[in-house]
């Protein structure tokens, strides 16, 4: 008896020594980039989808220093980065790993929650005491939080192997972060849901097929954009169910179909358990690939970038669709008409799209912007003209001459010119004119609005959300026509400004700078010109021809 209790302790100690060996050989294969091994050593019976095995890899990759994910609702990401924690904690001890999110109590719920889900798993457990907000070693050998509303937790993270993972990286909180973040970061991580346009998130992905997954080149060296369909999850591609109810589409289990809607089975639903816990399932994809609205669809089953953002785009994109398609038929009929010198057919094409008001946008030479002149009245703006000249003098003198050519003589006061009084270079057009009796409308972009100071923070702010009410088909102004010009540089230009919320109500708000002279100092986020490449002189005229005819009205209304 005594002889066989040896021959078991004996055997034992030799499968632990066996089992030691084994976890320390792949501790340095995942020290040399090879961490599949790592992996199914510690948890053996994981079931990992081949876009979860291309963050490991890519985090472990000694070549890629940063990996960026974007993927559809419930697929899975936070797993994936919570495997990745546990095991570079554990492969190097000096190892500083710094979690956030938009808030610290939800980094400690949702982040943290996985790297404590998949400790408890692992079995070979690293040095380190599991604690209710990270793990601690030593000094140099931790994982901690940090709370997005101080910096101090994003800075002073020296060590060899600092690992930060940014999860619901969209965070507007977490803008002005990333850039410290990467000052000490040997590996980053950021996953989050794609649902935004602009940001440092969506500015780590590629401009050119930013939904494909792929390698880039950029300031930091490699960087790992991962992009994560729904088709792309197992429980997604096994038919996989969270209710016994048929999905849309229909479902068949061995052999039997169900239509959408019917019950399904008790001992065919059992056969169609998720493979994977916690991952989105069949029926909640197809629900969310088939809803109404294209940015759920995109975003949140397809990982995709949004082509538009409701929420924060002041002008959307779809609103200019139909005001280019009236335009262009508009003018190819005046185009016609004026080559066959149809008289009557020009003036009652004038008649649809009469010229009402102007907006100047003077630029300050002939190098670099143009200044811009948006010609239109209440159904549209009929046209937009550029020059570049040397001196104001000329500029004002363009301006005159062009108001001609439409048969309108601003000398005589009648109708509006609205100019851009704050860029310095408006009052230098503006005050001449306002000599030869021309009806000078000023607009200052950081006055308080006089529409609604509760809904707008300054001027600019109101011009181009006005602007935007005029445009939203769905909106107060739906049965009334407004023409565009089909002029790329115009249309791109009245789609880039974002809302940036200033009111603790949510609904008062700036729009993008232009630049950075002149904005806030706390704004950490691309300007128009840093996003467009240029100013956005064109869709400014607009707003401001705009912004004259509602001017003109008012006044009217008063005098009557």
């Amino acid at each position: 008896m005594e002889t066989l209790i040896e021959l078991e302790q004996l055997q034992r100690i030799h499968g632990l020594q066996q089992d030691d060996s084994e976890i320390e050989a792949a501790i340095r294969q995942a020290q040399a980039g090879q961490i599949r091994p790592y992996v199914e050593i510690q948890w053996p019976e994981v079931i990992l989808d081949d876009w979860q095995w291309d963050i490991l890899k890519s985090l472990f990759d000694l070549t890629i220093r940063r990996v960026f994910v974007k993927g559809n609702t419930g697929c899975g990401k936070g797993a994936a980065a919570g495997i990745a924690c546990c095991a570079y904690f554990h492969i190097w001890d000096d190892a500083k790993i710094i979690i956030t999110r938009d808030s610290v109590r939800t980094a400690q719920k949702v982040a943290f929650g996985e790297v404590d889900k998949w400790w408890r798993k692992m079995r070979f457990k690293p040095p380190g005491k599991l604690l209710t907000s990270g793990v601690f070693d030593t000094n140099q050998h931790s994982i901690s939080l940090a709370n997005p509303q101080h910096i101090e937790g994003f800075r002073g993270a020296h060590s060899p192997h600092v690992l930060f993972w940014f999860d619901e990286a969209t965070a507007p909180n977490l803008e002005d972060k990333y850039k410290l973040a990467n000052t000490q970061a040997k590996k980053f991580l950021a996953l989050s849901n794609p649902s935004t346009l602009s940001g440092a998130f969506r500015d780590s992905f590629p401009i050119v097929d930013p939904d494909q997954t792929q390698t880039i080149l950029d300031q930091y060296g490699k960087t790992r954009c991962i992009t994560v369909s729904g088709w792309e999850c197992t429980n997604v591609k096994e038919k996989c169910l969270e209710q016994p109810v048929a999905p849309i589409g229909g479902i068949e289990i061995a052999g039997t179909f169900y239509s959408h809607g019917s019950s399904i089975a008790a001992d065919d639903f059992e056969l169609a358990q998720p493979r994977i816990p916690g991952q989105t399932c069949y029926d909640e994809f197809m629900a969310l690939l088939n809803d109404a609205d294209p940015l759920i669809r995109n975003v949140y089953a397809l990982g995709k970038f949004p082509d538009q953002d409701p929420d924060k785009q002041v002008i959307l994109p779809d609103w200019l669709v139909e005001p280019v398609q009236f335009w262009t038929r508009w003018n190819r009929l005046y185009l016609r008409a004026q080559e066959q010198s149809h008289i009557f057919a020009l003036k009652l094409l004038d008649q649809i799209l009469p010229v009402e008001g102007f907006g100047l946008d003077v630029a300050a030479s002939r190098h670099g912007d143009t200044s811009v002149l948006a010609v239109g009245g209440r159904y549209g703006i009929r046209a937009v003209h550029e020059c570049q000249f040397s001196d104001t003098q000329q500029t004002m003198c363009w301006a005159l001459e062009t108001a001609i050519a439409y048969g309108v003589d601003l000398k005589q006061g009648v109708i509006p010119l609205a100019i851009d009084w704050g860029g310095g270079y408006g009052n230098a057009v503006g005050d001449p004119l306002k000599k030869q009796r021309v009806n000078v409308i000023e607009i200052r972009g950081n006055a308080s609005s006089d529409v609604d100071p509760k809904k707008y923070a300054n001027k600019r702010a109101e011009l181009y959300g006005e602007a935007g009410r005029r445009l939203d088909p769905a909106g107060d102004f739906r049965m009334m026509p407004f023409a565009l010009p089909d002029n790329q540089r115009l249309k791109a230009e009245l789609v880039a400004p974002e809302k940036i919320y200033s009111g603790h109500d949510g609904e008062k708000f700036y729009i993008t700078p232009k630049g950075r002279r002149g904005s806030d100092a706390n704004y950490n986020g691309k300007t128009l010109h840093e996003i467009l490449g240029r100013s956005p002189d064109r869709a400014d005229a607009v707003v401001y021809c705009l912004y004259a005819l509602r001017h003109q009205h008012r006044r009217q209304l008063i005098v009557a």
